[in-house]
């Protein structure tokens, strides 16, 4: 009898044992996977964005998948570069797209460090500050000076539109810009801007620059 108590003493001693031993490890491997580390889902750089041109001031978020840290801010410098960790030269970024400027830091990397990088860069902040002005007279319904903000690409005809657009006398077949080349020199270039608008002929548009004037002449025909 006493045999067969020490047997059923030991037996629940040993379950009990094996409770334990299963309630720590359930227990660990659910904190092992709290702190694991997520690969990221796989990046087309192809998807970056390919639109918004950075300029100095501008602030994007940086990220190599491959390094398995989280992003980072930096921050478009006065010379228009970006200073990437782990790369010992400057990325020229003023001009560019994230998506551009992601295929640069790519290529440098894969020469320098890494067999392969996958490169995540994404606006975080624009910096507002005015690089200059245009001014839209003549026939539109609003002329005056409008504002240059950077990475804003204004066509002739988005800066009428963004005058109110032509009045009823306005001829926007021979829309004048007028600039102030590198050299001094003032030229001025024709815009179909009716062509543009109507056929969608984008080729007929022009970008403008700061100091740009755009005046629209007056139609004798309705």
């Amino acid at each position: 009898m006493k045999n067969m108590k020490k047997i059923t003493g030991h037996a629940a001693m040993f379950l009990l044992f094996c409770c334990m031993f299963h309630f720590v490890a359930g227990a660990q491997a659910q904190a092992g996977n709290t702190n694991e580390f997520r690969s990221p889902p796989l990046l087309d750089m192809n998807t970056l964005d390919d639109i918004q041109k950075l300029q100095k001031g501008f602030v994007v978020d940086y990220q190599v998948f491959e390094d398995r840290d989280q992003p980072i801010k930096l921050t478009v410098t006065d010379s228009g570069d970006l200073v990437i960790p782990y790369y010992e030269g400057l990325i020229k970024a003023a001009g560019k797209t994230c998506r551009e400027v992601a295929f640069d830091v790519k290529r440098e990397l894969e020469n320098t460090h890494y067999k392969r990088a996958t490169v995540r860069v994404s606006l975080s902040t624009i910096a507002y500050t005015n690089i200059g002005t245009f001014s839209v007279q003549g026939y539109v319904k609003t002329p005056g000076l409008y504002q240059l903000l950077p990475g804003e690409t204004y066509t002739v005809a988005m800066a009428i539109a963004k005058a109110g657009g032509g009045t009823d006398f306005a001829n926007l077949r021979r829309v004048k810009l007028t600039r102030v080349m590198d050299d001094g020199e003032r030229r001025s270039f024709n815009i179909n801007v009716k062509k543009v608008v109507e056929e969608g002929a984008l080729e007929e548009d022009m970008d403008i620059q700061a100091a740009d004037q755009i005046y629209v002449p007056q139609s004798f025909f309705r």
